[in-house]
Order: C-alpha cells, then structure tokens, then sequence
C-alpha cells in the first residue's frame, strides 16, 4: 500500500501531491475503542499552548489509524497544520538519510529504539524533555534526552485457533512436532522488532542457547516471510497456525474484529518494544514540534495509543481491555541500549545461519 503525504488542519485531511513509501506495521483501517478521557486533575492532562500557527511535518512508522488520531486531536485543539509521512521503519530512516543535508522532517516517530539511537549519536535529534516528563517510564528514555519511547508494543505468540487447538505457552513449545510447518516468523531483515526479539535472546540466554532454539525451529519447518502485518495476515488466513514474534497490537486489533486468534506471552519472556520519537536539531518547525511531543505525553495522548493497543509510556494511562499491561509482562533479560548495538551484527549471524540458502 502507497501512502501519501498528508497535511492535517482541524478536521480535514488534504492528499499533497508527494507519493510516500511502503505500509506500516498494522493494518491500516483497524476500527480501535474510544479512547477514555483522561481524570480532570490528572497531572499529566493537557492544555493546548496559545499563539501557535503554521504547520510542522512529521514521518510516522507506526499505525495508520493511530498517527491519523493523534494528528487530528493536537490540530483540531492548535490549529497548526501537521504533514504527515508515513511508512515502515526502513522506509522512514532511507528517506531520512537521504535528506541528511536538508532536512524536510520536524520530527520523527519510529517504530524501533535501534535507529533513534543512531540518529542521537550521529548529532541529529534535539535533547527534549517532554510534558510529563518525570512520570514516563525511565527505562523508556533514551541517554541524553534525544529521543524518548512514547508507547510501546510486546511480542508473542499468535494462534489461529481454528487451525490448531494446541496453544503453545512458550517459544520452544513451538518446535513440538505437532507445530510441524504451521509457524511463520516475521523476516528481521524487514522487521525491527524481530531482529531485536532475536537479539534480545541472545543477551538473555546466550547465542549456545538461542542458536539451538532456531536450528529446531527452522528444523521444524519454520518459514520466515515478510515483515509483522503479513506474517499475521497469513497466520489470520489460516496458512499457518502461529506467528512467533507477532506484535500485539495488531493481534488484538484482529481479535476485535472477530478473527480467531489468541495472543500468547512467553512464559519465559519477551520482548517490549518502545517506539520513539524525536525532534530532529535541524527542525524548521521546532516550537511545533515540541508542542506536539508535549501532547504525545499528555494523558490525552497517551490515551489516544492505548485506545490503539499500544502500551503507554505513562504508568497512569491505562491499556485498553484486553491487553496487558508493562508490569504483567514478563521481560526477557536484556538492554535497549545493547539489542540497538548488537542488533546488526547479530541479524547476520541470523541471516547467514538459516536465510542464505
């Protein structure tokens, strides 16, 4: 799916002649809850700041229905005209790249810790602490302010229950003979998310261990296709019967609509996977923008992602029904910091061991 530009002002959405790039991770028209209003003396509710005007352009990774939401509520309350680009995390970073010498983005909200870090060491993110600030999760932000995770999103194990009635509870259940060839994982080529799910078993139980986890799987007729929304359209579709390492928000968003899936988190731990966003320090916009990340962290906000499935970044914000929340998950034993490090060279182990032949 080619998605456009967009400019935003109140309540209208106008198409700009500029093409964008390739969909992002979630089905694009999922129908979410209403978001719940926030408490009136919560400490983080959000007043728009007075006297904006203009407009300031942001590239999105993430959900469709969740950056339109966001966009539509902090322009209808400043009347500022948000551009929007959207499209999946590699798509977003090329673009970037390839306007390193002139900038067109204010800001960037990407769907992997791994490439905001690059940004922040290479100088280019503005060190900005949000409103709300001192209540978000701290693990959550990222050295030096550049860039903050603003929700989140766990990774699982995601059944389609009228192809199989056998529910794994854990990532090595699914080398049981009675998963043979019903798993798909999504390519960490094409997923961030799961490159970081692999790198983070490897800094949790070793390469020893998480080598051997993938020679079973793959020995078990594990295919690895595509990035996190087709694996789960083809698991969805009945091709096969799990995706290992499917994001739950999309999952939910699914089981919402009526498909028959289930969501499994791993007995042993998972993965969380904040989503940043920053200002770039070359920003033409920068008052904007740092209106609109102030809202990003308000409880209106915040609400507005939950209401998506995401988990928020703000402990007061509550997610939506039936998913879980940060503290009910349990985490396998890793780093942001290091997964963002390591990532690269562990893909490649990962790539040369089961993807090059």
């Amino acid at each position: 799916m080619i998605r456009p530009l967009i400019a935003v002002s109140g309540v209208a959405l106008t198409v700009m002649a500029l093409a964008g790039c390739g969909s992002v991770d979630a089905p694009a028209n999922a129908e979410a809850p209403t978001p719940a209003a926030p408490a009136a003396d919560s400490a983080i509710a959000w007043e728009a700041p007075e006297g904006l005007e203009g407009e300031l352009t942001i590239y999105s990774a993430n959900p469709q229905g969740l950056t339109d939401d966001l966009v539509k509520e902090f322009s209808d309350a400043t009347g500022v005209t948000v551009n929007v680009f959207t499209g999946e995390t590699g798509k977003i970073t090329a673009k970037l790249d390839a306007e390193w010498e002139n900038p067109q983005a204010d800001m960037v909200y990407l769907a992997s810790w791994a490439p905001a870090s690059k940004y922040a060491d290479a100088g280019r993110t503005l060190s900005y602490q949000p409103f709300g600030y001192d209540s978000i999760n701290p693990e959550w932000i990222g050295p030096d302010d550049a860039f903050i995770g603003r929700d989140g999103s766990a990774l699982a194990l995601v059944v389609n229950t009228n192809v199989t009635d056998q529910v794994p509870a854990d990532w090595a259940d699914l080398t049981d003979a009675v998963y043979k060839d019903q798993v798909i994982m999504p390519d960490p080529r094409e997923s961030g998310t799961a490159r970081d799910l692999i790198t983070a078993l490897v800094s949790s139980q070793g390469e020893d261990a998480t080598w051997e986890l993938f020679d079973d799987l793959f020995d078990n007729g594990m295919v690895v296709q595509g990035a996190n929304g087709p694996a789960l359209d083809d698991v969805t579709a009945g091709s096969h019967a799990v995706v290992l390492g499917g994001v739950d928000y999309s999952a939910y968003s699914a089981v919402d609509k009526g498909e028959a899936l289930q969501v499994v988190l791993p007995a042993s731990g998972t993965t969380v996977s904040p989503r940043p966003i920053f200002i770039l320090k070359d920003a033409q916009n920068v008052e904007n923008a740092k209106a609109f990340e102030d809202f990003m962290f308000s409880a209106e906000g915040q609400a507005i992602s939950a209401a998506n499935y995401m988990i928020p970044s703000q402990p007061e914000v509550a997610v939506a029904d039936g998913a879980q929340a940060l503290s009910d998950i349990t985490l396998l034993d890793y780093d942001l910091d290091d997964v963002a490090a390591n990532g690269a060279d562990v893909l490649d182990q990962f790539v040369e061991r089961y993807l090059n032949s």
